[in-house]
């Protein structure tokens, strides 16, 4: 397969996990987005310091999805220019599943080893550079 046939894979995987990161919320942290929801959402997770713990812990859970959403679309479309995500990007989801799975051994932070490896597998040379080097530019 060549590099511009290359299914854009990265950010696909990435969408995949903020997806069952959200919809997940509900099954894992029923109370707390329950407690959210009754409090009338805005301002719900400071407005009684007591519920702080409670209200806080679904709020991060979906806020992290949502981020990873936005991290995957951005990969995405990169992957649909042609583009290789950076290195860095690979090395940094590495990094946070060693971060994540030494905290938490038992969760889905194994699962951003895929992007992390399909990150760090792939070719350096993106689409645009095979197209120029192919009309004879540097």
């Amino acid at each position: 397969m060549t590099h511009a046939a290359r299914r854009p894979l990265v950010g696909w995987s990435l969408l995949v996990i903020a997806g069952l990161h959200v919809l997940s919320a509900p099954m894992i942290y029923p109370d707390s987005l329950r407690s959210t929801w009754e409090a009338g959402v805005v301002l719900a997770v400071e407005a009684d310091p007591a519920l702080i713990a409670e209200r806080g812990v679904g709020f991060w859970y979906v806020t992290a999805g949502l981020g990873v959403a936005l991290l995957g679309g951005l990969v995405r479309s990169m992957e649909r220019r042609g583009d290789a995500p950076p290195r860095g990007l690979g090395w940094g989801l590495l990094g946070l599943t060693v971060w994540g799975v030494a905290l938490m051994p038992v969760s889905g932070f194994w699962a951003f080893l895929v992007p992390a490896v399909l990150t760090l597998r792939q070719p350096r040379v993106t689409a645009r550079r095979v197209a120029a080097g192919s009309r004879g530019r540097p």
